[in-house]
C-alpha cells in the first residue's frame, strides 16, 4: 500500500468513525428538539440541546454549500473547456494508445499548457494544445504517464469523497488536513509512477519546468479534474533528491478534533437519556458542566473548521 493509498485509508477510517458519533448525537438532538416543540425548554440540557442542533444545521449547511460550489464550478470550468475540443494530434493518438490510454485522451485548444484527469466512474485525461506544443515526445509520455496513474486508481472520484469529508465534517479540522495531505501526495506518487515506467527523472522534470509559466493561471478547482501538471516545492524536491513528503498535522487541529469527538459522543450519551445519566453521576458532576463542557468543544472545533469551509466558499 503506497503512502497516498494509507493516508485515504486512514482519512475513510476516521471520518466514518466520526460521522457515526456525530449522526448518532444529530439523531437524539431531532427528537429531543420535537420534545421541546411540544413542551417547551425545561433545563440546561434543553438549552444545549437546541444550541448545539442550530450548530449542526448551520454546519450542514455550511459544508454542503462548499461542497457543492466546489464542484459545480469545477465541473463548469471542464465543460467550458471542452466545448473547445480539437482532434487528437497523431503523435498524441500514437503515445496514448502505447500506454493504453486509447480513446480517453482529450484535446482542447488552449495556449496554456495543462493536463488534468477527470471525470469518475471511468475517468478521462485532458491535455491543453499549449502544452502538446511544448512537450518532447518523451515529455509527452512522462505527462501521459503521470495521468494515467491518476486514471487508474481514479483519483477524481477519491478526491470527491475526500472533499466531501472534510465538508461534511467540518468540526473535525483534522481531516482537512489529511485531505490536503493525501491531494499531494497522491502527485508525489503519480510522478514516481511516471519516473519508474521511463526509468528516468529528466522527461518529467523537464515537463514540469515548461509548464511553470501558466502554473498559476489556470484555477484546477478543489475537486476535479486532478492531477494538474503544477509546480510544487514537494514534487520538485522529490523529483531532485527523492525526499518523501512528511505528514504534518497541526496539534491544535488534532486537539480540536478529538475534543469534537469526545464532546459530541458525550452529548449523544446524555441527550439519549438526559435523566438517567444525570441521575448516575456524582453531585460534583451532574450539573451543567456535565453538558456545557463538551458542548464548548464541540463549539471551538466547529469554529475553527467552520471558517476554513468559509474561506473555501468565498475564495
Amino acid at each position: 500500500m503506497t503512502r497516498a493509498d494509507r493516508a485515504f485509508a486512514a482519512l475513510v477510517g476516521l471520518a466514518t468513525v466520526s460521522s457515526v458519533v456525530l449522526l448518532a448525537l444529530f439523531a437524539t438532538l431531532v427528537v429531543r428538539a420535537q420534545q421541546l416543540a411540544i413542551h417547551g425548554p425545561s433545563d440546561t440540557a434543553d438549552l444545549v440541546a437546541v444550541l448545539v442542533l442550530g450548530l449542526a444545521i448551520c454546519g450542514i449547511g455550511l459544508g454542503l454549500g462548499s461542497l457543492m460550489r466546489q464542484l459545480l464550478a469545477t465541473a463548469s470550468l471542464i465543460r467550458s473547456l471542452l466545448r473547445r475540443r480539437v482532434p487528437t494530434p497523431l503523435a498524441a493518438m500514437r503515445a496514448a494508445a502505447a500506454l493504453g490510454m486509447a480513446g480517453r485522451i482529450d484535446v482542447v485548444a488552449d495556449r496554456r499548457a495543462f493536463s488534468f484527469c477527470y471525470w469518475f466512474i471511468r475517468p478521462r485525461v485532458c491535455l491543453s494544445t499549449g502544452l502538446l506544443a511544448r512537450l518532447e515526445g518523451d515529455e509527452l509520455d512522462a505527462v501521459l504517464l503521470h495521468e494515467r496513474s491518476h486514471l487508474l486508481r481514479r483519483d477524481p472520484l477519491r478526491l470527491v469523497i475526500a472533499r466531501y469529508f472534510a465538508a461534511g465534517l467540518y468540526v473535525v479540522p483534522v481531516v482537512e488536513e489529511l485531505v490536503e495531505y493525501y491531494t499531494l501526495e497522491k502527485e508525489l506518487e503519480a510522478d514516481q509512477d511516471a519516473v519508474h515506467a521511463l526509468g528516468d527523472v529528466g522527461p518529467l522534470a523537464r515537463a514540469l519546468y515548461k509548464v511553470l509559466p501558466d502554473a498559476d493561471q489556470l484555477e484546477l478547482g478543489l475537486l476535479t479534474p486532478v492531477g494538474a501538471l503544477s509546480a510544487t516545492e514537494a514534487r520538485i524536491d522529490q523529483l531532485i533528491d527523492g525526499r518523501a513528503l512528511p505528514l504534518r498535522v497541526r496539534p491544535v487541529s488534532v486537539a480540536l478534533s478529538g475534543g469534537a469527538i469526545l464532546g459530541a459522543a458525550v452529548l449523544a450519551l446524555v441527550q439519549a437519556n438526559t435523566a438517567g445519566t444525570l441521575a448516575a453521576m456524582p453531585p460534583l458532576f451532574a450539573g451543567p458542566g456535565l453538558l456545557l463542557a463538551p458542548a464548548s468543544l464541540l463549539f471551538a472545533a466547529a469554529v475553527s473548521g467552520g471558517t476554513q469551509q468559509l474561506r473555501l466558499v468565498i475564495r
